[in-house]
């Protein structure tokens, strides 16, 4: 990464003074100084013609503007290392169908303008940058940081979007603060498995928050429960919304990213500040949004907005602190709780728990699973007392199922809805991100297969004889495989896992999740079906990425 000069970093701090603080700006090409801003913290980031020449080419345009709300930058931590020097991380979120996304964070003291830490990341396919500042090469932290971070994403199709966010904080000592929930109960993937939506099922989930009748675009759920120690007395009095902020925030194949804010309906700015209290002791606060298994109505867990968890590939907590005020005037630093694995050394008021998992949904209603006995039933009548058989001629127990309706018009694409019939007789209805088998280690979108490709079936290894998209609305399930102890196991297949349904071999949730992204990474498999032009930003965007 080159290095921004402290001579660059005051000029770029001179010319954003008048930013708005704490929130995200797209980026006016048409404004004088805003391209000379962008080009510089390019330079700053490593980012050369050379290597990024179509996000170049789109900068020099200058002739279109960015729309405003379409990119979302959350600080996700800041403050002192345990080393003591400045440190700060941001999670950038563009909307759209993101190719190649990216950004420049640095930190600079608020009194002498001196630049503390920068650092750089980029993204591919995800339309989510993590970014935090570089501990090899950061400086001791004053006691209030000017926080600066520059985002750019491009979308399949080539648009270009460029924003910037800016934040003024103070730094603190450690605050670290004790997570009670959400935790890992019995799940054994590391990950947190909330069940929502559903009337009932998940038993190996951690938490299940059960409707009374099943929704296809499930309101999110997540409790939310500990303490934490600060450095004076709470005046809990003057603890207003403004002061706390959450979101989860979905990856998405075909990079989608979704940031669901709180409910305002069923967690209210009322209900959410009354969350928390003073604890034991004066300095002590707590927060009580506990795991009752409700419904999104009546629950004392913190409810999100509803979203689709179709082709969901990880979902992230985050909870910022930010100046809970304390007696006498004064005013706690800001401290955080997120799931967002992060590059490099966090700070001492970052509290990281482990990312939460929902589901997504593929196979078409009716489709026939095929059982350990060799029998068949329709994938909506599967539940977690059944075993099916895999492709390795062994069973798994089914962890989980999962539904919801999806809708197409015939188009295709990641988002169509597909007929496929196989050479040997066997066909299914899938949608287009579902994942079949076409060698042991292997999987394929079913969007990406063509008539003549292998797919694996129960009867040996066929061909594609026919593939269409198709119009569709109706209700679509997937499953994921091996009970608690099968996943322990060693020889588990955790990307391999799959099971037979129309009798073809499908991957289950996890193997889906892990080959998707896999993809991403795998040249051979993207360049294709990208435009030529991304070709080179998406090479380079690859090599640069820091996680």
């Amino acid at each position: 990464m080159n290095t921004l000069s402290l001579q660059n970093a005051e000029a770029l701090l001179s010319s954003q003074e008048s930013l708005p603080i704490g929130k995200t700006i797209p980026l006016q090409l048409s404004k004088a100084g805003q391209r000379d801003f962008a080009e510089q913290m390019l330079a700053a980031a490593g980012r050369t013609s050379k290597a990024y020449p179509h996000l170049y080419k789109a900068l020099h345009a200058g002739n279109h503007d960015n729309t405003d709300g379409l990119d979302t930058v959350l600080l996700i931590d800041s403050g002192t290392t345990a080393a003591g020097k400045a440190t700060a991380s941001v999670i950038a979120c563009s909307d759209g169908n993101n190719m190649i996304s990216g950004g420049y964070l640095m930190v600079l003291d608020s009194e002498s303008d001196e630049l503390l830490a920068q650092g750089e990341n980029t993204s591919v396919r995800s339309g989510i940058v993590v970014c935090t500042t570089r501990s090899a090469t950061a400086l001791p932290a004053g006691k209030e940081l000017r926080i600066l971070y520059f985002g750019h994403t491009t979308s399949d199709d080539g648009s270009t979007r460029f924003f910037f966010y800016t934040n003024t904080v103070v730094t603190g000592y450690d605050i670290s603060v004790n997570v009670t929930n959400p935790v890992i109960t019995v799940s054994t993937d590391g990950l947190i498995h909330i069940g929502v939506g559903r009337t009932g099922g998940y038993p190996t989930s951690d938490y299940i928050y059960k409707e009374s009748k099943n929704t296809n675009n499930p309101w999110l759920i997540a409790p939310f429960t500990g303490n934490v120690a600060l450095s004076g007395a709470i005046d809990i009095n003057r603890l207003t919304v403004a002061n706390l902020s959450t979101n989860i925030i979905i990856q998405k194949t075909g990079g989608k990213p979704v940031t669901i804010g709180r409910s305002r309906q069923f967690t209210p700015d009322a209900g959410f500040v009354a969350g928390f209290f003073v604890g034991l002791a004066p300095n002590i606060l707590q927060f009580n949004f506990p795991y009752d298994e409700m419904s999104h109505t009546n629950t004392q867990s913190i409810v999100y907005d509803p979203t689709s968890l179709g082709n969901q590939i990880a979902s992230y907590f985050f909870f910022a602190f930010n100046g809970i005020p304390l007696k006498g005037g004064a005013v706690a630093p800001p401290f955080y709780v997120c799931s967002v694995g992060l590059p490099d050394e966090p700070s001492l008021n970052c509290t990281k728990i482990p990312n939460l998992y929902y589901w997504w949904h593929c196979l078409a209603k009716g489709t026939l699973v095929t059982l350990e006995d060799g029998s068949q039933r329709p994938i909506e009548e599967i539940t977690q007392n059944d075993r099916v058989k895999t492709g390795n001629g062994k069973t798994l127990g089914v962890y989980g199922t999962v539904k919801g309706v999806h809708t197409s018009d015939g188009t295709a694409g990641e988002d169509g809805i597909y007929k496929v019939t196989t050479a040997n007789g066997k066909s299914f209805v899938a949608t287009g991100n579902h994942m079949i088998f076409i060698a042991a280690d292997k999987c394929n979108s079913v969007h990406d297969l063509a008539a003549g490709d292998t797919i694996l079936t129960e009867d040996g290894a066929s061909t594609v004889k026919n593939i269409a998209a198709i119009a569709y609305d109706d209700t679509f399930y997937a499953l994921a495989l091996g009970h608690p102890g099968e996943q322990a196991a060693k020889d588990f297949p955790e990307n391999r896992a799959g099971y037979y349904a129309g009798g073809v071999l499908h991957a289950d949730q996890n193997a889906m999740r892990i080959q998707t992204a896999a993809r991403y990474k795998d040249l051979n498999y993207m360049l294709p079906r990208i435009k030529p032009e991304l070709h080179q930003d998406y090479t380079s965007a690859l090599n640069d990425m820091r996680s």
